[in-house]
């Protein structure tokens, strides 16, 4: 008989089930075949696991979590209490960077989790700040008649950035001066 086809989170948990037995394996640093053996499971076996074409059963999932010094939800993340489709959905929404530095911070002390907090924090206070430099340039702009763009009386220039928030050069200023200047004379 059968198994019929898996749910989408059923195919996506068998990806990280894979992947934190491979990672997790390559941390030990031995050989599939010598950890297989430890674990007391044919190499084939935790080679359709790691390949992530077969998901590990109850016991074998919990060879491998013993070998290794884990829980089984380290592992397979369905073991975790109170796991539910909504946190599937919630985690697969996560980049695999946040993924990333979500795994690595959680390992360090606190104080350390700390600064890595802090660090996300100022970034983010960055971001929103060269947003916030945009849109207000933008309400700006919108104030302006095309005519006083060339009067350096009624602009000021080192106010307008160019799109990747960099302030503009003298060169390009100039440039636009110019630029808006022929677009008057053309009207």
């Amino acid at each position: 008989m059968g198994r019929g086809t898996l749910t989408p989170q059923e195919e996506e948990l068998k990806k990280v089930i894979s992947n934190n037995i491979r990672t997790k394996i390559k941390e030990e640093s031995i050989s599939q075949a010598e950890f297989a053996r430890r674990a007391g499971i044919p190499p084939t076996t935790l080679s359709g696991y790691i390949k992530g074409v077969t998901r590990p059963n109850a016991g074998n999932l919990q060879k491998i979590s013993d070998t290794l010094g884990l829980l089984k939800s380290d592992i397979d993340p369905s073991y975790k209490q109170g796991y539910s489709l909504e946190d599937w959905n919630n985690n697969k929404k996560q980049s695999h960077l946040v993924k990333k530095i979500t795994e690595i911070s959680s390992q360090l002390e606190e104080s350390r989790q700390k600064i890595v907090l802090d660090t996300a924090s100022s970034q983010l206070e960055e971001q929103e700040e060269q947003k916030s430099k945009i849109v207000s340039i933008k309400n700006e702009q919108e104030k302006f008649d095309l005519a006083d763009l060339v009067d350096d009386n009624k602009v000021d220039w080192d106010k307008w950035v160019s799109f990747d928030g960099r302030p503009l050069t003298d060169e390009v200023k100039e440039a636009m001066k110019k630029a808006l200047g022929k677009e008057l004379e053309d009207k």
